[in-house]
C-alpha cells in the first residue's frame, strides 16, 4: 500500500449504461485502472421535475489520478462520453486531501 498525497477525484455523471464501458476505454487508451461505477438517480431543478416519472438514473464514474494526469484524463473522459454535446451528463474535479495506492497481481486478460 503506498499513500499518495497528490491526487485528484475525477467525478463524472453519465448516461446509465454508459460507464463500464468508459472503464474499458480509461485502461485500454491511458492506462488508468483506477476507476469505480455506481448507480444513481435524480432529477433537474425544473418545475414539477420532483415526481417520480422523472428521476433519471445515471452512471456514476469516480476515478483517482495523480495531479499531473488529471487534466488529461478529465479531457479524455469529457470527449469520449460525449458530456458536450448536450444531455450526455456532466464532469467534475476535485482535490484529495490524500489517497491510497492499492495494486493487483497482473492476472491474464479475459476474454
Amino acid at each position: 500500500m503506498e499513500k499518495n498525497t497528490n491526487s485528484k477525484l475525477i467525478t463524472g455523471f453519465l448516461p446509465h449504461g454508459t460507464g463500464v464501458s468508459m472503464i474499458k476505454l480509461l485502461k485500454q487508451e491511458t492506462g488508468i485502472c483506477t476507476g469505480n461505477i455506481n448507480s444513481s438517480r435524480g432529477t433537474g431543478s425544473s418545475a414539477g421535475a420532483s415526481d417520480f416519472d422523472n428521476w433519471v438514473e445515471v452512471d456514476v464514474l469516480d476515478v483517482v489520478v495523480n495531479a499531473d494526469r488529471a487534466d488529461e484524463v478529465f479531457n479524455f473522459i469529457y470527449e469520449k462520453a460525449g458530456i458536450g454535446e448536450g444531455n450526455h451528463g456532466f464532469i467534475i474535479q476535485q482535490n484529495l486531501v490524500m489517497s491510497t495506492k492499492f495494486s493487483l497481481p497482473d492476472l491474464p486478460v479475459e476474454e
